[in-house]
């Protein structure tokens, strides 16, 4: 079996922690598509010093950086367009879930690829506690356009991950990769709130500010973790331990948000954690 570096684990554990934070933050904003925005252009800043420490990467670098970039995107303008539609401790454990589980099962549908006791057993587990989280509680308000945008955000986080895990190794340097990847991100962004905001953006720039700041912090902790940990440890085992992000996550949202929790949702979210580990692991 291979050894799995301890630094490796706690960075993706910690890794977890931040991108509960980040999720918390984006929630939190006003306007969403401009606090994205700002943290990522800050996240570029943080990170802008090793653009001149390393030489510029080579195309095989870049392949991934475009594609990343473009994934990231996409994801961004579904993840706000789920927070707007339904509260974190729902949205966001469907939205950090779905993605593993989706993987994995769409590996053995079409693709015929065998999974462990393990795997099925997780896969099984992870499913039911998405299905459950998205169920209509009596008298609730519907959640099928929260949970659409939820698992489609979920199909991005999927794609960037494999992208960004063979990106980071191609670069030989998570720092490099990190630093250019947020550069192309806030770029994209920052002309995406141009468009949509027109001459209002300054004005709501400022009100986002910091907020945004704040969360630069958490961005490039989660992304800056993750990438390390994938680069020096195997990738199952470190997006398992990642996922333990759905029980921080869930938990804020209860602290800060003041958003309703209760022993059903705390439940859901450990066994959606369990399950997620399960099939990485399996």
């Amino acid at each position: 079996m291979e050894t799995i570096p301890p630094l490796a684990a706690l960075a993706a554990l910690v890794s977890a922690m931040a991108h509960a934070g980040m999720a918390l933050y984006t929630k939190r904003a006003e306007d969403t598509l401009t606090f994205r925005a700002l943290s990522n252009i800050f996240s570029a800043l943080w990170l802008s010093p090793v653009l001149f420490l390393f030489p510029v990467p080579g195309w095989e670098v870049w392949r991934f950086l475009i594609l990343g970039a473009a994934l990231i995107w996409a994801f961004n303008m579904l993840m706000i367009s789920a927070f707007r539609r339904g509260s974190m401790n729902l949205v966001y454990p469907v939205m950090r879930g779905a993605a593993p589980a989706i993987a994995g099962l769409f590996a053995f549908v079409f693709l015929g690829e065998p999974l462990s006791p393990l795997a099925i057993l997780g896969l099984s587990a992870a499913s039911a506690a998405i299905i459950a989280f998205a169920w209509p509680e009596k008298g609730g308000a519907p959640k099928a356009a929260a949970i659409g945008f939820a698992l489609s955000a979920a199909m991005m986080t999927a794609s960037y991950t494999v992208n960004d895990a063979s990106g980071v190794r191609a670069a030989g340097s998570a720092l490099l990769y990190a630093a250019w990847f947020f550069v192309l991100s806030a770029t994209s962004l920052t002309l995406t709130a141009w468009v949509r905001r027109g001459d209002q953006l300054p004005a709501i720039a400022r009100t986002e500010l910091r907020g945004a700041v704040i969360g630069s912090f958490f961005n490039v902790t989660t992304y800056g973790l993750a990438l390390y940990a994938y680069a020096n440890a195997p990738v199952a085992p470190m997006a398992a331990l990642r996922e333990t992000s759905v029980v921080f996550g869930a938990i804020l949202a209860a602290l800060i948000l003041k958003e309703p929790l209760g022993v059903r949702r705390i439940a859901l979210a450990v066994v959606l954690a369990l399950g997620l580990a399960a099939i990485q692991l399996g």
